[in-house]
């Protein structure tokens, strides 16, 4: 790159890179943290920061248009209040969630969209705002100062972010602290700025400063309270461990969801009893998450091994130290995610145990599909016996209730040669490939068992006639819950909007029309840059939704997947800011290029599923970046490249990008499985290739 002393722009516009990326990824832990683990809220999160940002372009290209002479201490002076924003949004998400909403309800979309939405505004705008800007100020100096150079620089200090935050600070330090340091460069730069110093810029200065160091300070008060008081706050990198005590009772929260709990004597002799008592000797066992009281229960059976797997150390570590599991000589704790356990593992169980409240999250869903079913059978001795179970009923089986009864016991059956429902507490899904006997009582009696629930009343709770009933409600014609085609989380995501009486219709109806309307506006280069954000970051959410199904641990690789998604855009803007050749053929290559990555992908998820390699994701992030990016300097001067054509530009890539996100993540993926959103994907540049056959330069 050619070097041009732009007053240290570039340095402030990388800067600002590195802060933004920080800052977006530590809002999607705050939000994950308050709506326990939805994944859908990632979306929302990335759709209302691009949205944001291309408001913020077009307040930029505003104030272009305006009489005022763009400054370097206008631009200080914005700058300095992202660290503001950022300490002051944060502090909005965490306590502002139980104040607008009661505690512990769910909350619907519509909610949660106007949630989302204002108290990522601020933040988001001004960062779309400063990068055009920025451009602006370069032009003051150098007339002819190039647009590329800007994004290229932006992208530079995303992908530094990036990086910084996935492999360092996600690790080490909590939000806030990760909030000080990313904006650390930021203040640095803004000090090198050249002609950016005023006495409004060195009081900015000061009171950025003093917010990120309040945020520090106060870490733990500013958390959200909850029933009890709060005996333990720790940041893993894989989410929020928090612990309270009210009473004597003791609860474990994991990412805002109360996940384990000191006392549940009936759930565990349910949870324990209905597997164990199926087979002959339990020697062997593999538990997957626990519940208050299981190892007692387990103790009974004296097996000779008990595996508990847990991803997260943390986790475990406080289970055993506040009492949420008792520790016995035959517990080994594992630090796994359960699949990538079986997929490693060649030890075989007499029972696998699934202590997983009901899936409605792609997190937890991945544990009741048939992918997961195939690698639990296969490890399982013969006569072993897999349960898991899902919120139960009393008499009544509704409709929604059926089809996920129906799509989870079709992927079982589908692997095992008999699965039974067993009612109780919750509805127990007893899996093996030998039959299945219902008098849990009795057979606890012929054990010699002692148990206090089971005995004293289920023998008249679990009749023959309750337990047909709930068997007959399987309706074999439902599709199966399938890893890459989620039939339970489509079913939870209609319920969402069924629970507070509210439709996507309207909300997609209204966003179509707004696309609609904005695309006649887009000249056929802009409409290139619209359609390669839309694919550029709905291939993102494919990846990342597609990561979650078949890995889990979302939270600590989206940093990474966000990253590899940035890093290939700098190479790519480099190489196509120098291309000498036909850009209007080089435009249509790499829609091409991009078409067939789309289905050499499918093809992959298609054949190998849940063999899929880890590097296959990093691998096609990068290679759909790289691509992206080349295409963007070579529509940014096919357009003309200049002030206005940049900030136009800029606009259509970002609200393509916005408009990617919410199509794969609200209405492909939960209705049609990840395999048709990249298909859909593939199409979308396919139509872009024919439009960028008819371009005509106008330079």
């Amino acid at each position: 790159m050619k070097r041009r002393g732009d007053g240290g722009i570039r340095f402030v516009v990388v800067a600002t890179g590195i802060a933004s990326v920080a800052v977006q990824l530590v809002f999607v832990r705050e939000y994950l943290a308050l709506f326990k683990g939805n994944e859908i809220v990632i979306a929302l999160i990335f759709f209302f920061w691009l949205v944001s940002g291309g408001l913020g372009t077009l307040a930029a290209k505003w104030f272009q248009g305006g009489t005022a002479t763009a400054s370097p201490k206008i631009l200080a002076f914005f700058s300095y209040l992202l660290a503001i924003f950022a300490v002051c949004q944060v502090s909005a998400i965490r306590q502002l969630r139980d104040v607008i909403f009661s505690h512990g309800t769910s909350v619907g979309f519509y909610a949660t969209v106007g949630f989302v939405a204002s108290t990522i505004l601020p933040y988001a705008l001004i960062v779309g705002f400063v990068l055009p800007y920025s451009l602006m100020v370069a032009r003051q100096r150098f007339k002819d100062y190039p647009g590329n150079w800007i994004y290229m620089a932006d992208n530079a200090g995303d992908v530094a972010g990036g990086v910084l935050f996935s492999f360092v600070l996600v690790h080490w330090l909590s939000p806030y602290q990760t909030l000080l340091i990313v904006h650390l460069p930021l203040m640095l730069a803004l000090w090198w700025l050249a002609s950016a110093s005023s006495i409004q810029n060195a009081v900015a200065c000061v009171l950025a400063l003093v917010a990120l160091l309040t945020g520090v300070l106060f870490e733990e008060r500013l958390l959200p309270t909850r029933p009890g008081q709060r005996v333990h706050y720790a940041e893993s990198r894989y989410g929020r461990i928090e612990v309270f005590d009210d009473e004597g009772e003791i609860s474990i929260f994991t990412d805002g969801s109360p996940s384990f709990f000191s006392n549940n004597p009936a759930l565990a002799e349910e949870v324990v009893h209905f597997p164990l008592s199926q087979v002959d000797q339990p020697r062997r066992l593999l538990l997957i998450s626990t519940v208050g009281g299981i190892m007692e229960e387990i103790a009974k059976y004296h097996p000779e091994r008990v595996d508990y797997l847990e991803i997260d150390p943390m986790v475990a570590r406080m289970q055993l130290l506040f009492g949420t599991m008792a520790s016995m000589e035959e517990l080994v704790v594992i630090s796994q995610d359960a699949r990538a356990y079986l997929a490693d593992t060649s030890v075989c169980y007499d029972a696998i145990l699934v202590c997983l409240p009901e899936p409605e999250t792609f997190q937890v869903n991945r544990f009741y599909t048939d992918g997961f079913f195939e690698l639990a059978k296969a490890h399982l001795v013969p006569g072993g016996v897999l349960s898991f179970g899902m919120a139960g009923v009393a008499n009544y089986i509704s409709e929604s209730k059926r089809e996920k009864l129906s799509s989870l016991a079709n992927a079982a059956k589908y692997v095992f040669k008999h699965v039974m429902i067993i009612p109780g507490r919750r509805l127990f899904f007893m899996c093996r490939d030998m039959p299945i006997r219902t008098d849990v009582p009795a057979l606890l009696e012929e054990k010699g068992i002692e148990t206090h629930y089971i005995r004293s009343y289920y023998i008249g709770d679990q009749t023959d006639q309750r337990i047909r009933q709930v068997n007959n409600a399987v309706d074999a014609n439902v599709d199966p819950n399938r890893d890459l085609s989620p039939k339970f989380m489509q079913q939870v995501f209609v319920d969402w909007f069924s629970l507070h009486g509210e439709s996507p219709k309207g909300f997609i109806l209204t966003l179509t029309a707004m696309i609609i309307v904005y695309l006649f506006q887009l000249s056929r280069s802009q409409w290139i840059l619209f359609t390669t954000g839309c694919v550029n970051m709905g291939a993102e959410m494919v990846t990342i939704f597609a990561f979650q199904m078949l890995y889990g641990y979302i939270y600590l690789q989206v940093g990474v997947l966000v990253t590899l998604f940035l890093t290939g855009l700098l190479p790519g803007a480099y190489i196509g800011g120098r291309f000498g050749g036909d850009r209007r053929k080089g435009l249509m290559v790499m829609d091409l290029l991009l078409c067939l990555m789309f289905l050499g992908f499918f093809l992959i998820l298609l054949c190998i599923r849940q063999s899929v390699p880890v590097v296959v994701f990093y691998g096609f992030g990068l290679a759909v970046s790289f691509c992206c990016g080349f295409q963007f300097p070579l529509a940014l001067r096919v357009s003309g490249d200049s002030t206005t054509a940049a900030a136009h530009s800029f606009s259509a890539d970002l609200v393509g990008a916005a408009f990617g996100v919410l199509l794969v993540s609200l209405v492909l993926i939960p209705f049609a499985g990840v395999l048709w959103a990249t298909l859909c994907l593939a199409f979308i540049k396919l139509t872009s290739c024919f439009i960028a056959g008819t371009i005509h330069e106008t330079t």
